[in-house]
């Protein structure tokens, strides 16, 4: 992995993006800090700025792992497309099945709640409709909270896909679209030749293990393991990568303008006599 904000990186970034590429970005982690709270998460207005700047010139996804009701609360963008519950909630080819997905999710909730006992407090069951999140980040001790609930979860049946992040254990069924799905079908629905995707878990790695020349990913937090293809440090870092894209977008837009003013701009169509 190299640093994307290095000043290869930043060539690379400037080159890859085209009139023709669609931004996408994780919500949690990303476009905003983790919260030991999940309801305190708040994406910077001046981050909130330039994308909407950006959506002038590209189209903007968010691709999260929070239901789409709940994202929708912490954006004052309205990004072009939006989709919750790590792929499985908002895609048009997919509607019809977020019924079933919903049952199965409701299904395994009920045999958590079974499970479960008094001596597990701190976790907590988020049904987030067409998947379920289990978190144990407020548990006594988080090593033993996560071998009890995935010694639970193995129980499960039907049995979920297993999308571990931080001290939360996300179950999605098993043919429901993952992240990487929902950016293929978003660069069709928008007719986009390429896209650049930024994350930070593992949920994202399902779009960082696409490995396609025409998608460039850029993860938050450099990894030995993960299989992005750059990095920035920190969450900070999201702005002055953003930054970076709409300033090489307005400089490309104000270069065509100047190309087209040499050329004496559009020729008027000659008017009948």
């Amino acid at each position: 992995m190299k640093d994307i904000l290095s000043t290869a990186g930043l060539e690379t970034l400037c080159h890859f993006i085209t009139p023709r590429t669609l931004l996408a970005f994780d919500l949690d982690g990303t476009l905003a800090p983790i919260s030991p709270d999940p309801n305190e998460i708040k994406v910077a207005d001046e981050l909130q700025q330039e994308l909407q700047i950006i959506m002038q010139h590209l189209p903007v996804a968010v691709i999260t792992g929070r239901n789409r009701r709940d994202a929708m609360r912490f954006l004052e963008i309205s990004p072009h497309y939006l989709i919750g519950n790590h792929g499985a909630e908002g895609l048009p080819l997919w509607k019809e099945a977020e019924t079933r997905f919903s049952k199965l999710s409701q299904d395994w909730k009920m045999q958590l709640l079974q499970s479960l006992e008094t001596s597990d407090a701190g976790i907590l069951l988020e049904d987030k409709g067409t998947s379920l999140s289990v978190h144990y980040r407020h548990t006594a001790s988080r090593e033993q909270a996560y071998h009890r609930l995935m010694h639970m979860i193995n129980k499960l049946t039907p049995e979920p896909r297993v999308v571990e992040g931080k001290c939360v254990i996300n179950l999605v069924p098993y043919d429901a679209p993952h992240k990487g799905d929902a950016l293929l079908e978003l660069m069709h629905l928008a007719g986009m030749d390429s896209a650049v995707f930024m994350g930070d878990d593992e949920t994202d790695e399902d779009v960082f293990a696409l490995k396609q020349g025409n998608i460039l990913t850029v993860r938050v937090g450099k990894s030995a393991t993960s299989q992005a293809d750059w990095f920035i440090q920190e969450q900070n870092d999201v702005l002055k990568t953003v930054t970076a894209i709409r300033l090489h977008l307005q400089r490309a837009q104000a270069l065509a303008n100047q190309q087209e003013l040499h050329r004496g701009g559009p020729q008027e169509s000659p008017t009948e006599p």
